[in-house]
């Protein structure tokens, strides 16, 4: 990834290379600049790399690198998260689907004045 940089090492987590998985930042040209992600350390050598890639920061990764489980804190975070997301969306369906009618009625409309138009009416 074009401008990102090596921060630190994982040394409890290994790649299927059987190598030490290491955590680089995203650089200020990068799509995602700033966000952490893991990367298999062969990521260069095609025939060496074993593809591993995962973001760091994302919403869902509370699970810890040492292998526990993920804190019943971390879950009530996220679920709360993901109820917050939940009503945006829902929020913003429902003034999708009033959009929807209201450009429906207006094509409509459109309709019958162009064709009103036509036939001389107007």
């Amino acid at each position: 990834m074009t401008g990102s940089s090596r921060s630190s090492s994982a040394s409890s987590k290994r790649c299927a290379c059987g190598d030490e998985v290491v955590i680089y930042t995203a650089g200020r040209r990068a799509k995602n600049p700033g966000k952490r992600f893991r990367r298999c350390p062969n990521w260069k050598d095609v025939n060496r790399s074993c593809g591993l890639f995962e973001w760091v920061d994302d919403d869902y990764s509370f699970t810890d690198l040492s292998g526990g489980g993920v804190s019943s804190d971390a879950a009530e975070l996220l679920v709360e998260t993901y109820k917050m997301k939940n009503s945006k969306l829902q929020i913003k369906l429902e003034i999708e689907r009033k959009t929807s009618s209201v450009m429906k009625k207006l094509l409509l409309m459109s309709w019958v004045f162009f064709l009103l138009c036509a036939y001389g009416v107007c």
